[in-house]
């Protein structure tokens, strides 16, 4: 049914455009037929104003009138006026001149002028020409009369023979008619096909993505370089783009599920490990059982803490839709962080330092910026090797406050620097396990500045170690 519907369209498209191409010759042909008769018939008028005109003057001079009229004849013999047809009367009726084959009889059988005559008698000034029917027959004529009123001459064309072919119109017309039609047909069904040629594409495609077959790439050559092209174009761009993203997304979906249930089946693998072993030994040495389950606690805390991490991945997985954000002192939370680590809450093989105005506010989340910063103190303190960590403020800028987090250890190759942000991606997989890195804390860190309507980069420093830029909205018009 669908196909039929796109092929009928092409013909919808055809037949209305050969039809007005078809009327528009039509009207154009039926006008210029019309002005061209017109005009030859004026020509003819004309003519026939002359002959009586030269009768007249051939009278003002007074010259022999029937003479006057046979040299007419003779001089329009086998040309147009080959027909013609000339009568002379007096003022009483009397005929005075005449080409006696083809007389104009102006009286009937009752010696009555003939009605469609009578006008012209009647009107002896007027010079024109009429149409009117004589002895069954229609005849162009025309009629004048001599400045005394004496003479009246009636000149006659009858509409057959040469007169007919004068007036007819050039048989080549018909010709440039049908062969205007045939061009103006083929530009219409070419002209709908190029406009169909998008509706044709639009089907396949949709044929494609009904079967399942999407072609990796548009071929531009299935859609006319125009306006409705061009739309076709982006709306398979915007539906190539939207599918793509969506098989990313769940792509990038059960990526992270696998990686959810390998993080989680190590601390549980581990801590069903142990319990086992401590339930299948009953004589196990105290001190061998302390010590198993001190590692079963400490499985079971990562297991806690990469529960909540990841419970925290999702909540920020819409950029933090629904999070409170309200005006804080990022001051107070350097700080703070500073007390934190001296008081070797953190670490204590660690120096903290950080440059940041008092007050200097921002707008964010108080908790989840902590928990950010605590997230790449974390980061530094596992994996840089380094002993100093600095928090600074750079400038403000456009409403947003940057800041620069910093350490002095090894940095990472840069090849690694792009998927630092990318959940559970780990630079040394062996190390990061050991060191308890689940590969959620930088993420975590991306996922809190961006629903905080902040940016985050990273780079190495030519000094050493990493610098994390990220910048904070300083205005909840600009959050």
């Amino acid at each position: 049914m669908a196909n039929r519907h796109i092929i009928g369209l092409h013909w919808k498209l055809f037949f209305p455009l050969v039809g007005l191409s078809w009327l528009i010759i039509g009207i154009t042909i039926a006008y210029f037929v019309a002005h061209e008769e017109q005009r030859l018939k004026e020509n003819l008028g004309n003519r026939l104003i002359n002959v009586n005109s030269t009768v007249i003057e051939a009278y003002r001079k007074g010259a022999d009138l029937q003479n006057t009229v046979e040299f007419i004849k003779l001089f329009t013999n086998r040309t147009t006026l080959d027909p013609l047809r000339i009568t002379v009367y007096d003022s009483n009726g009397t005929m005075v001149a005449d080409n006696a084959e083809a007389t104009i009889h102006i009286y009937d059988g009752n010696g009555n002028i003939i009605p469609e005559l009578k006008g012209l008698w009647n009107n002896p000034d007027e010079i024109s020409t009429h149409d009117i029917e004589l002895d069954g027959a229609k005849f162009m004529i025309s009629s004048k009369s001599s400045p005394d009123g004496l003479i009246h001459s009636f000149a006659a064309l009858p509409y057959k023979g040469e007169v007919h072919e004068f007036l007819s119109v050039d048989p080549m017309i018909w010709i440039v008619v049908i062969a205007l039609g045939i061009i103006s047909s083929l530009l219409a069904y070419l002209g709908s096909r190029e406009l169909s040629r998008n509706i044709y594409a639009l089907r396949d495609f949709a044929n494609a993505i009904s079967s399942d077959k999407m072609p990796d790439s548009i071929d531009l050559k299935y859609f006319s370089k125009d306006e409705l092209g061009e739309v076709s174009i982006k709306l398979l761009s915007l539906y190539r783009d939207k599918l793509n993203a969506e098989h990313e997304k769940l792509h990038h979906e059960q990526q992270i599920a696998m990686n959810v249930s390998h993080e989680l089946n190590t601390p549980v693998g581990i801590i069903k490990g142990y319990l086992d072993t401590i339930l299948a030994d009953q004589n196990m040495p105290e001190e061998t059982k302390r010590k198993f389950l001190m590692r079963v606690q400490q499985n079971t805390n990562r297991l806690a803490t990469l529960v909540n991490d990841i419970n925290m991945v999702m909540r920020l997985q819409d950029n933090g839709s629904g999070i409170e954000l309200t005006r804080i002192n990022f001051h107070d939370i350097a700080a703070k962080l500073c007390d934190d680590i001296k008081a070797g809450q953190i670490s204590k093989n660690i120096k903290f330092e950080f440059d940041v105005p008092d007050p200097c506010y921002v707008i964010a989340h108080e908790s989840l910026i902590m928990n950010a910063m605590l997230n790449l103190i974390n980061n530094s303190v596992k994996h840089s090797d380094g002993t100093i960590i600095t928090l600074r403020y750079i400038r403000e800028e456009n409403g947003r406050a940057f800041f620069s987090f910093s350490d002095n250890g090894i940095g990472v190759e840069e090849e690694h620097l792009n998927r630092l942000f990318d959940l559970f991606y780990r630079v040394d997989t062996g190390r990061a396990r050991k060191n308890g890195g689940s590969g959620l804390g930088l993420p975590l860190v991306k996922r809190v500045i961006s629903a905080m309507n902040g940016e985050i980069t990273v780079r190495n420093q030519e000094t050493g170690g990493l610098e994390f830029i990220f910048s904070l909205p300083t205005t909840k018009k600009s959050a």
